[in-house]
């Protein structure tokens, strides 16, 4: 196997740089988060050093990216598929159009700090979560990352009915909030959740 070339090595670094900044962090944090000397950390950003694929790994780590982000091998998809409605309301059920990762009823363009290639967007329905999501406006999930207590979150039921709810866990039971006062939390059973992701990306209203 050949060594990585200098312009191999430069695309490297721009995508590391460009990442970073992404996630507006600054080098001497994600040196913190390696462990690593903040000068070598720079090197690396300059291109001046080819880094191993442990230390590729370690660097996407700390991004919270997916390696190929890194690498180019597997270009993220230019577009995010937008697959289903979901309630922000009671009872509003949606179907998977392609979840997680096929065609969905229309696209968007990647916002460029949305690093999951399995991501998809949910329009929003209803009222409940006004005035934090609108009526018909679109937000991102990250399928990599599972809300904690607080999150704002998309979460599937076995039931098959799915909400963009506020996600808690309280009493040994799963809340979902809204935050509209008119709507009460949706109360269920931990082994009656089917996925709950992360939001991490809203459109502008």
């Amino acid at each position: 196997m050949s060594a990585p070339s200098r312009r191999q090595t430069m695309d490297v670094a721009k995508r590391i740089t460009a990442l970073r900044r992404a996630r507006g962090l600054s080098q001497a944090e994600v040196s913190r988060r390696l462990g690593w000397s903040p000068p070598n950390y720079a090197r690396i950003e300059k291109g001046r050093i080819t880094p191993s694929l442990r230390s590729l790994e370690a660097i996407a780590a700390a991004l919270d990216s997916p390696l190929a982000a890194l690498t180019g091998a597997d270009p993220m998809p230019p577009e995010v598929p937008v697959v289903a409605f979901a309630s922000a309301g009671p009872g509003v059920e949606f179907t998977d159009q392609g979840y997680p990762a096929g065609g969905g009823m229309y696209f968007l363009p990647r916002p460029p700090e949305f690093t999951d290639p399995n991501g998809f967007g949910v329009e929003v329905a209803g009222d409940s979560m006004v005035p934090k999501y609108e009526d018909g406006q679109v937000v991102m999930v990250d399928t990599r990352k599972r809300p904690v207590s607080g999150d704002y979150a998309v979460i599937g039921l076995m039931s098959g009915d799915k909400y963009v709810k506020r996600y808690r866990e309280a009493g040994g039971r799963v809340l979902l909030e809204s935050v509209n006062p008119l709507y009460p939390p949706v109360v269920v059973e931990p082994h009656e959740v089917r996925f709950a992701y992360k939001i991490v990306w809203a459109r502008e209203r």
